[in-house]
């Protein structure tokens, strides 16, 4: 395609929400987990980028994209041997290796992550084959928390080199495997403050080929990607914001209330005496810090419309 066609297209679909059903002509159609051509080509468009530098280059399809808009394009994959020639095999994860000139000169850093844990997809040792070393640093081979982790390493070690006014755009997906449902977006780092985020939908997946539904159940099948958008402001400053998970007991809880911790402790046992109430609470942080803690439990199943006192000393929920 020339450029004028290319930007037509996507000039057409400026919107936060970019649906593109066609991939283009550029990169490989059966190169598993690559996106439309016409996203890179979109942000490339929006912010006017001279140079365009990538990380995780896979199929090719941006080298391709670039290549038809007359753009300068740099970009690394983990594949020993790249199919364009201007994609380098490199680590991203090793920091001893640099990453190559190009990047510091980019005006748009793409990255669209391998996601972490997918059974169905493999690069290593599917797209490509990998040695023992190349497979352990592997994304895709990763469990969830280890993958996110090099994920936000990969994101971070390009926004080091971009100069100051560069984009940095990161596609990722929401991920349901094994029964679990995962956000990437959720556990993205936050190299700088948002510029911008984007919904990506989805088009011609294996797994909407393969008939799946979640008519039945409480999940729906899922039909979007996302994408965030970070500009570099100037300066020598770095003011991330990494997601991290937090799980404790709602009785050592300082923010929740003792009607909480009353009804967390009612909807566990059902119906309880007195005793065994205090018995749920007592050996926990805010029982050990409040000395009259029994006589707030007792004033919360009194007073609070929620519980009813079935007998002598006994209480349940009302509903």
């Amino acid at each position: 395609m020339n450029r004028d066609e290319i930007i037509r297209a996507v000039a057409a679909a400026d919107n936060t929400v970019l649906s593109f059903k066609d991939r283009g002509p550029w990169g490989s159609s059966s190169y598993r987990g690559n996106c439309s051509g016409y996203i890179p080509a979109y942000f490339a468009w929006k912010y006017n980028a001279k140079s365009v530098a990538e990380v995780f280059a896979g199929s090719g399809t941006t080298s391709d994209v670039c290549k038809d808009l007359g753009i300068p394009y740099i970009g690394i994959d983990l594949n020993p041997n790249p199919v364009r020639p201007d994609i380098i095999s490199m680590d991203i994860l090793n920091d001893e290796m640099e990453l190559p000139d190009g990047f510091y000169e980019a005006d748009m850093c793409f990255l669209h992550p391998p996601y972490p844990g997918i059974n169905n997809i493999h690069y290593s040792t599917g797209m490509w084959k990998g040695n023992n070393q190349q497979i352990s640093r592997d994304i895709q081979e990763m469990p969830w928390e280890q993958g996110m982790n090099a994920v936000n390493h990969a994101i971070m070690r390009a926004y080091n080199a971009l100069h100051p006014g560069a984009y940095e755009v990161v596609l990722v997906g929401e991920i349901r495997s094994k029964g679990q449902y995962h956000s990437m977006m959720a556990d993205l780092i936050r190299p700088t403050m948002l510029h911008q985020t984007f919904v990506k939908m989805q088009h011609n997946c294996v797994s909407d080929r393969g008939g799946n539904s979640y008519s039945r159940s409480d999940r729906a099948l899922t039909g979007h990607e996302m994408i965030a958008v970070f500009r570099k402001p100037s300066g020598y400053e770095i003011a991330f914001v990494i997601p991290r998970e937090y799980k404790l007991d709602i009785r050592d809880s300082v923010q929740a209330t003792w009607k909480d911790i009353v009804s967390a402790v009612m909807r566990n046992l059902g119906s309880a005496t007195l005793d065994q109430i205090y018995g749920e609470v007592e050996n926990n942080k805010r029982a050990k810090t409040n000395p009259n803690w029994k006589a707030k439990v007792r004033q919360v199943l009194q007073t609070a419309g929620c519980y009813r006192n079935t007998s002598r000393g006994c209480w349940s929920m009302a509903a």
